[in-house]
């Protein structure tokens, strides 16, 4: 038996090592394990009746340790990781800095090496012993002709008091997941068990994806890289959010860090792509490799391939981050809901509304630079919130930008984005839009009594004809009004050529009914599948037509006939939809719908017909704005004190609601 003593104190080593957690040190152990080429690695323990371990053992089944270099091995306490990566020939290096070795005075008062190596093809063996009392010293036996495959089992006897079956459970493993497992991502075959149980590091992905990137050269040859994408929901011990590019004997090449990296909002994620295009990296360049495209290929082509790699990579993770974001921002705004920080607000409308407006314009904030809202203590959110509560509603935007680039640094791009941010939630374009809101509402409030409330005595043409004329964006914000009752078809036609292309033209109409009287006929001014859209609706009273019949169903065929018979009509292959509104319907329309649901009637290539309940299209337009109103909370109940007729009809003519031609 041999001595031998490492080059530095003991004192030393315990200072250089004083950060160390008994978890970390551990975890040192298990990635000797894998830098000595192991794939699978296993931590035994026995725990006693008062849940305390007395000894520990972390066994792999790797290269071993040869005893011919074990002078040169634990004799420095620092050993680069090219060096480790080349005398083993591995493909990826966990071991920090070689002094992994000593960390167990942290956790064990014994250390004890039991290794086994390939020499000239013959299996050797050993043992290495130190004390936690006497780091610089180390024993070893003399090697000796035995068993049949190689690997490392360290035994650590007389455990520290601390490390019990509950450190084990709360504190290791969920250690070792957040440190190895992006490591054990890489190959199926990485496995980490203790006490005989496989660690399921899947319990740290919040989210995964396969996904193809295509990358077309300049000589027309096509690579496709097989990529997968993992969101952690915790944070990597010491690793970057990164790229890890293998071969396709999943060999990994080279890693580089992603552009969202650090970005201070929890984005924790790695992409391993698969490919023998990266067999050509040159993987002894000494050069800095954050210049990947440049430093990492001789060959040109290759450098320009790369680089449009990692351009798709970073474009894909932007997309995936930004529901992400958008998660976190409202949780963010949920935390200072909690932690008091927004300005004090009132319980009335205009307050409410400028409070939402508030935490929407700190959630868009987020979504662009979540390091805005990082490192704030409770009374810095409080004055940062109410700077932005100030300047919402005036025109000193660019001094916000000022303050926030002393917080981080605003690209061309980051200005821009706060800019448009900052100019969509004005505080007066706010209040405009909830005005609008509540008017709309109102109105349809309005709408209910006039044709529920049969005790008005609301007629067709003075009241509910012109309150439709008034309000027509009832049926959708893309029309405009081309006339109304007691405009004939000629007039109407010469009114739609008009709007449609802007020409006066005496338009005539060779059709007995050419002198009919459409209640509502609307000019669709946005185009959909490259053809106008127009509307044309007869409105019927309840107070007078309890139930629709053929009667009134053969007044809008007419319509429908005079409109496909006059060509001026249908010069731009417009599409038709024809309305008839009541209360309700006879049997014999029931009988004829074929689409329950909507009251769909008939449908051609360029028309459709619908019979509809006023309860329908009131139902249809409170869908539409039901988000607002929940945003809002408007009470509906307070939004109109009008009671008679005389007084809704009023209150319908001054209202921001009613459209405007």
């Amino acid at each position: 038996m041999s001595s031998q003593k490492v080059e530095i104190t003991s004192p030393a080593i315990r200072k250089m090592l004083k950060k160390y957690t008994p978890e970390r040190a551990i975890s040192e152990y298990v990635s000797n394990g894998f830098d000595a080429r192991a794939t699978v690695i296993h931590i035994n323990y026995v725990v006693d009746e008062l849940d305390m371990i007395k000894e520990i053992s972390i066994s792999d089944d790797g290269t071993g340790i040869c005893y011919e270099e074990l002078r040169q091995k634990f004799k420095k306490f620092f050993e680069s990781n090219k060096n480790i990566r080349n005398e083993n020939e591995s493909d990826i290096v966990r071991g920090k800095n070689g002094y992994g070795r000593f960390t167990f005075f942290k956790f064990a008062r014994f250390a004890k090496w039991e290794t086994s190596y390939n020499k000239n093809d013959d299996i050797r063996y050993y043992e290495i012993k130190i004390s936690s009392e006497d780091l610089i010293n180390y024993t070893s036996t003399d090697p000796i002709d035995e068993g049949t495959s190689t690997g490392t089992k360290v035994v650590f006897t007389e455990v520290d008091s601390k490390i019990s079956g509950t450190f084990i459970e709360e504190v290791l493993k969920p250690y070792l997941k957040a440190e190895f497992a992006w490591f054990l991502e890489l190959k199926e075959e990485y496995k980490i068990y203790i006490n005989e149980e496989e660690l399921d590091y899947t319990t740290v992905i919040a989210d995964e994806e396969s996904f193809p990137v295509t990358v077309k050269c300049d000589t027309d040859k096509v690579i496709t890289f097989n990529c997968k994408y993992i969101r952690w929901n915790t944070k990597m011990n010491d690793e970057y959010s990164q790229f890890y590019f293998l071969n396709n004997k999943l060999d990994l090449k080279s890693t580089k860090t992603t552009l969202l990296n650090k970005k201070g909002d929890n984005f924790w994620h790695s992409v391993v792509i698969t490919d023998d295009f990266f067999n050509d990296i040159n993987c002894d360049n000494d050069e800095d490799i954050d210049d990947a495209q440049t430093r990492l290929f001789d060959d040109v082509q290759d450098r320009k391939i790369f680089k449009s790699l990692v351009t798709e990579l970073n474009n894909y993770l932007k997309n995936k981050r930004r529901p992400f974001l958008k998660k976190q921002a409202s949780l963010l705004v949920n935390k200072y809901e909690e932690e008091e920080v927004f300005p004090k607000f009132g319980d009335n409308e205009w307050d409410i509304a400028r409070k939402q407006n508030l935490q929407e314009l700190v959630k868009n904030m987020y979504e662009v630079e979540p390091a805005v809202f990082m490192k704030l203590n409770k009374e810095q959110k409080k004055i940062f919130l109410e700077l932005l509560n100030l300047i919402m509603d005036s025109d000193e935007r660019e001094n916000l930008f000022k303050i926030i680039g002393c917080i981080v640094d605003l690209n061309s791009d980051d200005r821009k984005e706060f800019a448009k941010i900052l100019e969509t939630t004005r505080l007066r374009q706010v209040i405009s839009t909830i005005k609008l809101i509540s008017d709309r509402l109102l109105t349809l409030e309005n709408l209910k009594k006039i044709v529920f409330n049969h005790e008005l005595k609301a007629n067709e043409r003075d009241n509910l004809q012109k309150f439709i004329e008034r309000n027509y964006w009832i049926f959708g914000e893309e029309y405009r009004l081309v006339c109304a009752e007691e405009v004939k078809f000629e007039a109407a036609l010469r009114k739609y050529i008009y709007i449609l292309c802007g020409v006066n033209e005496n338009e005539y109409i060779d059709h007995p009914d050419k002198y009919k009287e459409m209640d509502l006929f609307l000019a669709g001014v946005d185009y959909k599948d490259d053809r106008p859209h127009n509307l044309i609706i007869e409105i019927k009273s309840p107070s007078t037509i309890k139930k629709l019949t053929s009667k009134e169903l053969t007044q809008i065929k007419t319509y429908i006939d005079v409109i496909l018979q006059t060509d001026s009509f249908n010069d731009h292959h417009e599409y038709w939809t024809f309305y008839l509104i009541g209360q309700d319907y006879d049997n014999i329309i029931k009988e004829d719908i074929i689409k329950s649901d909507s009251g769909l009637l008939r449908e051609r290539d360029n028309y459709s017909l619908y019979v509809k309940k006023w309860s329908e299209i009131i139902n249809d337009v409170e869908r539409r704005l039901r988000y607002l109103d929940e945003k809002l909370r408007i009470e509906r109940t307070k939004l109109s004190n009008a009671n008679s007729l005389k007084e809704i009809m009023e209150e319908s003519m001054n209202n921001s609601a009613v459209t405007k031609n």
